[in-house]
Parts: C-alpha cells; sequence; structure tokens
C-alpha cells in the first residue's frame, strides 16, 4: 500500500525488499550446504519467507501506481507477509533455542550443534554428521548464520509494522 510520501515508501520498501534479500540469500546458503539426508522443512520455509517479502516489496512499490493494491488490500498484503516473517522468524528461533552460538562450546552446547539438522550439514545416523566430519567450525558459522537469518525476518516485520502504521496514519487524514 502507498504511504503518502513516495520517497518514504521508497525507503520503507527499499528496506522490507533488502531484508528479503538477506533472509533468501542466508537461507539459500544454508540449502546449499546441507548435504546428507532430507533438507529441514525450517530452511526451505526460510527461503519462501524471503521470496515472500521480496515479492511485498514490490507490491508496495507498484501501489504507487496501480490504485486497486492500495488502501485496504495493500494493508492485507503487509499483514500477510509481515505475519509470514513472523512465523518464519519464530520457527527458525524455536529451532536455535538454548545453542549458543560463539566461540566458546561447552559440552552441553556442541551436543545441541551437532545434533541440530540446521547446522550440522544433515546426518545419516545419529552419530555421522556431514560437518562434524569434515569441518565442525562450519557447524558455528551455520549457528550465526541461523541466528542472523531469524533477526533480519523479525527486523522485517518491524519495517512493515512501521508501513502500516504510516498507511494508516494516511488513510486518517483522508488522502
Amino acid at each position: 500500500m502507498a504511504i503518502a510520501n513516495p520517497i518514504l515508501n521508497f525507503v520503507v520498501r527499499g528496506f522490507q525488499a533488502l531484508f528479503g534479500i538477506v533472509v533468501l540469500g542466508i537461507s539459500v546458503s544454508l540449502i546449499r550446504g546441507h548435504h546428507w539426508g532430507s533438507l529441514p522443512a525450517s530452511l526451505g520455509f526460510s527461503a519462501f519467507v524471503g521470496g515472500v517479502t521480496i515479492l511485498g516489496a514490490a507490491l508496495g512499490v507498484a501501489a504507487l501506481f496501480l490504485t486497486f493494491l492500495d488502501g485496504m488490500v495493500g494493508l492485507i498484503i503487509d499483514a500477510l507477509v509481515a505475519l509470514i516473517n513472523a512465523a518464519g522468524g519464530i520457527v527458525l528461533a524455536i529451532k536455535i533455542s538454548g545453542v549458543d552460538c560463539n566461540g566458546d562450546i561447552d559440552y552441553h552446547s556442541a551436543a545441541k550443534i551437532v545434533f541440530n539438522d540446521i547446522f550440522n550439514g544433515g546426518c545419516r545416523r545419529d552419530d555421522q554428521c556431514w560437518y562434524w566430519f569434515t569441518d565442525p567450525e562450519v557447524m558455528v558459522s551455520r549457528c550465526r548464520s541461523t541466528q542472523a537469518d531469524c533477526v533480519f525476518m523479525f527486523l522485517a516485520v518491524l519495517v512493515l509494522a512501521v508501513s502500516a502504521m504510516l498507511a494508516f496514519l494516511r488513510m486518517k487524514k483522508g488522502y
């Protein structure tokens, strides 16, 4: 939906698109790093979230030129994109809960990293995980990437909340 000031709309949608691109890029990088077994559904959903966020940003810019995307339709699109981003962020936050992604890894944290299907690159059995054998430090890097992915999803929700607030103020003024 269009915001009163077109420049402000471009800035808000630019941040939305940027966050969507980052989420999509990190998610695809994590997907490409998965080698054994089936892909965790959370990674596929994260890539979907990035794509939907980019599409939502494009529709937000298009609302400047297409009046049917303005108003309530735009608010519904933004709410849906925000809901999808929040769901993706919550899913990743749950998947990485209790894991310390810093370099200081104790036994308990190491076990959580090794047996997390996002970080380990896939396992053949419970004791044979891809990155545990090839390069254990990559699991810490993948942990940090997953944290960043989660943060950018929540930042996209924040940007969409700002967009909704600006649209509400515009609708309240009546122009």
